[in-house]
């Protein structure tokens, strides 16, 4: 015993001389030229390395007094004055050496150019020329194919190659780890001039190898600035650990457990969004991967009130299966969130859930999102409406779309389908059976105070024809272009038409259509009523259409089409109108204020025309239409017709009595009673180059309430 005691004294002396000498004897410091060189010659940038020392005490120690890593422009990526590399002696003995890369208190800089580049990426570079495929030329080709020919001997050994490699020993049973202590990250992105640090990051991976379970772990007491109002303040952690399984050398297969924490950080982004410590905001995932495929047993998403659950497979061959649920999400929580959504009292829930699979090139999925009881107050809203919805998408469209609003007095059902997001093929439906009462849904604002008296509508060409015996004839308008040349000049006018180009350049645009249809029972608002509202409304090849459009109104019917032709600098449409029966007495005494100074009665017309151009005066140019009109029980409401007969037929007679002496002092008169009535009112009229040609206008007066009108009138639009 005494004998192997002084044995294993010895070994320890000489042991502890060696710890203590050879750091003396070697200069590993010689090393790091060579170091340096090799570095640099493999990347875009330079490495510099500070005196590097040898320690042996309780482990082999390898100091190094600053490190300096900039990339191609001289910006520096990371520096540090405190790093190392340790290996446990324990390690060694064990024949598993551990390897350990340690650094203190480093600062790294990733800046992303004003071209969207990151330093760091840039940093390797590529393939050498020598790798490149040589160019051959004629003197050179026929040596390169004899040189191209393999040797028997080598293709004897070509089957060799293709043998699995196996690892050494060594290798199989090294590990690696890092260890970075209260790193400085500081991200700089030159196009949006912004700047964003992270202090306190920690970052330790414990055992990295392959035939061993590897931990890694990353967190963070973050209390940065993000642009210019957004704060983040608070914990982060990430950990990980993988367990390969390694079999005669080769990798056989992994599982992967990660889970990553920030419930306890703070952010803030001014008043829009404010997440306070102890909103959950973390996730887990189990994974295994083998060398035919990668299994997701499960990936949890938590924030706030929301959960997000993800499962399935990738697997080489077949491509993605993989399934994701989003369960119902009770939207009222979500003002703590973003503060604005308290005034809109937001309510219901929100769900999801589908799956996708398949390869990359050919991925196919479905998703089916739901809208259960969802209710907002909107500023002007008397009720809060409630929204019961369903939203079924399939590859490259959406199968089937329904929403359903109901609020007091109104409901509204929407459904319809999306075929391909591409180009977009839109069907749908809008209908109401029950009606839209929106005097009881909506708070309209009241319309303002007059500050002056409505001016009176100018008198028509008609009412202020000289009366004639029989039939007075009307006089004429201005003439367009008196009407022009009185017209102030638009300046600086928007351009309406130009509006429309960049929907002329957009594909997705040019290759979509819509067809629809609406249908309400009626709708009310401020008063005024109109029913049985339908229309079907279509777009093609830049072509948008109204057609079938009508609605009962003020004991009145209207019906009409309307089309446009977008592909144009100066878009075309067509359209076609008809009226019957509106009573223009009802629509004054309810809330049409603007046609009461002008006439009343019962109006039927008709009209077609086309036209070109939305901006108003181009508008006017290119107008053309034709149609006719005419009003049962009508009644002048701010004209005197017997009035304007008398003054005029008066005034004749006062200019002929001048050269017949009889007539000098004699006077007609009409009967006026202020408001003249007449049984039928009507017209046919065009308009075209901006003139309005009304050529037989005909006015049959009531018995005793006017006087019959007969005559022709151009209007300058």
């Amino acid at each position: 015993m005494k004998k192997l005691m002084k044995i294993v004294g010895v070994v320890a002396g000489l042991f502890l001389v060696a710890i203590l000498t050879i750091p003396f004897l070697i200069n590993v410091d010689q090393f790091r030229p060579e170091i340096v060189k090799a570095v640099n010659q493999k990347i875009e940038g330079s490495l510099e390395l500070g005196r590097m020392s040898l320690s042996l005490w309780g482990r082999v120690h390898i100091g190094v007094d600053g490190v300096k890593l900039s990339d191609s422009n001289h910006h520096e990526i990371l520096s540090v004055k405190d790093a190392a590399f340790d290996l446990p002696y324990t390690s060694v003995l064990s024949g598993a050496p551990l390897i350990t890369f340690v650094m203190k208190n480093p600062e790294i800089k990733v800046v992303k150019d004003k071209a969207g580049k990151l330093n760091v990426m840039s940093l390797m570079k590529g393939a050498p020329a020598s790798e490149a495929p040589a160019k051959s030329d004629s003197k050179s080709e026929g040596k390169s194919e004899s040189k191209a020919q393999p040797s028997p001997q080598s293709t004897a050994q070509a089957p060799d190659s293709a043998k699995k490699v196996q690892l050494p020993g060594i290798a199989m049973n090294a590990h690696f780890g890092v260890s970075i202590e209260n790193a400085k990250v500081i991200y700089q992105d030159q196009a949006l001039a912004l700047t964003n640090t992270v202090d306190q990051l920690n970052l330790r991976v414990k055992d990295f190898s392959l035939a061993r379970k590897t931990e890694v772990e990353l967190w963070a007491d973050l209390k940065t600035k993000m642009g210019t109002d957004t704060n983040v303040e608070g914990p982060l952690k990430f950990s990980m650990d993988l367990t390969p399984e390694i079999s005669g050398g080769e990798f056989k297969s992994a599982t992967v457990n990660a889970v990553f924490s920030a419930d306890d950080l703070t952010i803030e982004k001014g008043t829009l969004f404010v997440k306070k410590k102890g909103i959950p905001t973390h996730l887990k995932f189990s994974a295994s991967l083998d060398q035919s495929a990668l299994k997701l047993k499960e990936a949890a998403i938590f924030f706030h009130n929301a959960e997000v659950i993800v499962s399935g497979v990738f697997h080489k061959e077949n491509g993605a299966d993989f399934k994701f649920e989003a369960k119902p999400v009770d939207l009222k929580p979500w003002s703590d969130l973003v503060p604005m959504l308290k005034e809109y009292e937001l309510e219901g829930k929100l769900g999801v859930n589908g799956e996708f699979k398949g390869k990359p090139e050919a991925l196919q999925y479905s998703a089916k999102i739901t809208l259960d009881q969802l209710s907002a107050k909107g500023p002007n809203l008397k009720a809060k409406p409630v929204i019961q919805g369903a939203i079924q998408i399939l590859t490259d469209r959406i199968e089937k779309f329904s929403i359903d609003l109901k609020a007091p007095g109104n409901e509204l059902m929407l459904e319809g389908k999306l075929q391909s997001f591409t180009k977009p093929q839109l069907t749908f439906n809008i209908a109401s059976p029950k009606g839209l009462d929106l005097d009881q849904w909506i708070e309209f604002p009241k319309p303002a105070s007059a500050s002056e008296p409505a001016a009176k509508a100018p008198a028509t060409a008609a009412a202020q024809a000289p009366a004639a015996k029989e039939a007075p004839a009307v006089s004429a308008a201005k003439s367009p272009a008196t009407a022009a040349a009185q017209a102030p000049e638009a300046k600086n006018q928007a351009d309406f038409d130009a509006l429309f180009e960049p929907l002329r350049q957009n594909e997705m645009v040019k290759n979509a259509s819509v067809d629809g249809s609406v249908s309400i029972a009626f709708i009310k608002a401020k008063g005024i009523r109109m029913d049985d509202l339908g229309v079907k409304m279509a777009f093609k090849n830049l072509v948008a259409s109204m057609s079938g459009f009508k609605m009962k109104m003020y004991d009145g019917a209207i019906s009409g089409s309307f089309s446009t032709d977008l592909k144009p600098k100066e878009p075309l449409y067509t359209m076609s109108f008809a009226v019957a029966g509106f009573d223009m007495q009802k629509a004054v005494e309810s809330q049409f204020q603007s046609l009461k100074n002008t006439v009343t009665g019962k109006i039927s017309a008709n009209l077609q025309g086309r036209g070109a151009s939305f901006n108003p005066e181009a508008a006017k140019r290119h107008l053309e239409m034709k149609g006719d009109f005419k009003v049962v029980g009508a009644a002048f409401k701010s004209l005197d017709i017997g009035k304007i007969a008398n003054d005029a037929i008066n005034g004749s007679l006062g200019k002929i009595a001048d050269k017949v002496p009889l007539l000098k002092g004699k006077t007609l008169h009409v009967n006026s009673n202020g408001e003249s009535k007449y049984d039928l009112i009507s017209s046919s009229f065009t308009i075209q180059n901006g003139v309005l040609n009304a050529p037989n206008f005909v006015a049959k007066a009531a018995p005793k309430r006017g006087i019959d009108l007969k005559g022709s009138t151009k209007l300058g639009l």
